[in-house]
């Protein structure tokens, strides 16, 4: 029953969502509205409000959030899978396999920049559809006037539907990709050792090094964009290592649809997007001598731990991780909930783009928020 259904609607806006009394399906209900929407395309007859009920029955919510992947297990009828989640906040989204899904008959709901403002790009929508150049979607607040494409809503002028989408699901029926069955084009070829990699990347004693022209870019242990080979997240500060031969890496930065095979500082290796990083001086080698940093004090201060903060704005990740990664994501955090800091270096923290902040919520979880995108409380 392909019906749009808003969060807005006067029947159910002021119902408090999930396991808690303060927020309301209006405020934050777009993922539920998206989820609803996509359980009746393929049979089911939900609004906002029973699905609400539904899920809070069967403890489908951690707070005012609703965990996503315990909802086709309400839907058994219907033989609705999870297929693939994609987190891409700072790497182009895969178009290709979103359109793929399409074809496939799934549908796919997607978390959008849906507003100019910075720090503000949290809000859910479904694509059922294509439409030329840009996709159909269900739109969960109800804006009289408001387009009802991707592009058309949400592009500003200049946006393309890679750099609009931060996040996908697909929901159908049976695995997607289909591509996941057959094996990799690489199949049994020999990789080569770390050692080899370093030594191809120097070249008449030049190592390439590179750093993120983005906020956040994944590295990820293939040479393409899926759900299950993140690795970490890089910040526009990290500088790494190329361990393609320098000519290599010279021909692929800056060109879209290049791979980069690279080291960071830490050891690990794996590759990045080269469309989304520029060319650095190479860091000199520096051994750390841990003789020179021990029995040193911490340089915090006990009261660091005393420093409340909040969210500056609504759905912000809680994760496990100081990165982005579908692994590390605990919940969505409210704009309103306040967070004990226990990050010995928060104070120098709070703010600063490209910084994680080790954070205590409410019910004792401690995880990782995104500096730049809190402040004191």
């Amino acid at each position: 029953m392909d019906t749009p259904l808003y969060q807005n609607d006067s029947r159910w806006k002021d119902q408090k969502i999930g396991l808690q009394n303060n927020l309301t399906i209006e405020q934050v209900g777009c993922m539920l509205t998206c989820f609803a929407m996509t359980v009746n395309h393929f049979g089911a007859n939900e609004t906002p409000a029973s699905l609400n009920a539904k899920m809070k029955a069967s403890g489908g919510f951690a707070g005012a959030w609703i965990k996503g992947a315990q909802v086709p297990d309400q839907f058994p009828q219907y033989d609705i899978e999870r297929q693939m989640h994609v987190e891409c906040k700072g790497t182009p989204a895969p178009i290709d396999l979103i359109d793929q899904g399409l074809e496939e008959g799934s549908i796919i709901m997607v978390r959008v920049d849906w507003t100019p403002d910075a720090n503000i790009d949290s809000h859910w929508v479904v694509i059922y559809g294509k439409k030329d150049d840009d996709y159909k979607i269900w739109d969960p607040w109800k804006k009289d006037g408001a387009a009802n494409t991707l592009r058309g809503r949400y592009s500003f002028g200049k946006k393309e539907p890679a750099d609009i989408i931060l996040e996908a699901i697909w929901h159908g029926h049976g695995k997607f990709p289909k591509s996941q069955d057959k094996p990799a084009a690489t199949a049994g070829k020999t990789e080569r050792t770390i050692a080899d990699a370093q030594k191809a990347a120097v070249v008449d004693g030049r190592t390439m090094a590179v750093q993120p022209t983005t906020t956040q870019l994944t590295m990820r242990s293939q040479p393409a964009v899926a759900a299950n080979n993140v690795i970490k997240s890089l910040t526009a500060v990290d500088v790494v290592i190329v361990l393609d031969s320098y000519a290599e890496g010279q021909a692929k930065i800056g060109k879209q649809g290049q791979w980069l095979h690279v080291r960071d500082s830490t050891g690990a290796t794996g590759y990045i997007a080269a469309w989304y990083v520029k060319q650095v001086a190479a860091p000199a080698a520096t051994p750390t001598d841990p003789t020179k940093t021990a029995g040193k004090p911490a340089s915090a201060s006990a009261s660091s731990a005393l420093i409340k903060v909040k969210p500056v704005s609504a759905s912000l990740s809680f994760r496990n991780q100081p990165y982005v990664a579908d692994n590390t994501l605990i919940r969505y955090l409210s704009g309103n909930e306040v967070l004990t800091a226990v990050d010995p270096d928060a104070a120098s923290k709070i703010g600063q783009q490209n910084q994680w902040l080790k954070v205590k919520a409410s019910d004792g979880t401690e995880g990782y928020v995104a500096a730049w995108y809190v402040k004191k409380a």
